[in-house]
């Protein structure tokens, strides 16, 4: 969490402060430096006009509901009265959901890939498209455990190779479909393809990784409605994050605060251009 041990002036690092009412900002005691500063500046949430109290409901709920929470929802529950305000406050909890990519998957896994979006017939615009997303879920024996999603422009040798290394360690049993893509896999994985000539061959070759693939889609389905192509990633951020510590709900709320914390903020130009 921010100032752990109290105070500290971002600039100067003096310890004591006072706080300034009509301004609600910190001002350093250090007389040659006197640095006005929040508890939110530096983090995803810097210059938002939120109150704190209204910032941490919406990461709770954000990250306690098994279902999520739209953005509509959210504008209801704390009284925003602006949606794009409060679409902007989810993209930006959902960007500090996102991998930190340093803990790689050491047993089994499965990988494949899906498709999110069905654009209308003639029309194809920029939140219409299609958006291809790689899936690879760790295989724990009879259970799942964890699971990485991303949202790929292309596929190709080189970015199939960069996601996988990125999330899974050398060495390990990968479980693949027989797409010609995947046959680097045998230089550094113990890789076991499968030729799949119909759906069902997806159940009982790749089991977890299609089950991982379903809840996704009945999650969008169920909470969105639509997923904008552009923002793809972020909503797969959102369910990485929450599936990979549905066994730890105890923490997850302390766990994502930290991540506010030490995420540098993104302004709505950023996350719309």
């Amino acid at each position: 969490m921010k100032w752990p041990d109290g105070f500290e002036c971002p600039k100067c690092h003096h310890h004591e402060a006072c706080f300034i009412k009509t301004r609600k900002l910190f001002q350093c005691k250090n007389s040659k430096c006197k640095r006005q500063t929040s508890v939110t500046a530096g983090t995803i949430f810097h210059q938002t006009r939120q109150s704190l109290l209204s910032l941490f409901w919406a990461c709770f709920w954000i990250a306690t509901s098994q279902k999520g929470i739209s953005s509509l929802e959210l504008q209801r529950k704390l009284g925003i009265k602006s949606y794009p305000t409060a679409w902007l406050l989810q993209q930006k909890i959902r960007h500090a959901m996102k991998s930190s990519g340093e803990n790689q998957i050491t047993s089994a896994v499965e990988f494949d890939q899906t498709f999110l979006g069905k654009p209308e017939e003639g029309i194809e615009t920029e939140n219409s498209k299609r958006a291809a997303v790689k899936v690879v879920v760790e295989t724990d024996g009879k259970n799942i455990g964890r699971a990485y999603l991303e949202h790929l422009q292309s596929d190709t040798k080189e970015i199939n190779k960069t996601f996988i290394e990125k999330n899974v360690a050398h060495g390990v049993i990968v479980k693949t479909d027989g797409f010609t893509s995947y046959k680097f896999l045998s230089d550094h994985y113990q890789h076991l393809p499968y030729r799949m000539y119909d759906k069902k061959d997806n159940e009982k070759h790749l089991p977890k990784v299609h089950i991982i693939i379903a809840n996704l889609k009945m999650w969008l389905r169920g909470t969105h409605n639509h997923l904008p192509y552009k923002h793809t990633q972020r909503y797969l951020n959102e369910f990485t994050y929450r599936f990979n510590r549905r066994g730890r709900i105890f923490n997850i709320f302390e766990n994502l605060m930290n991540r506010i914390v030490a995420t540098e903020t993104i302004t709505y130009k950023m996350i719309v251009a």
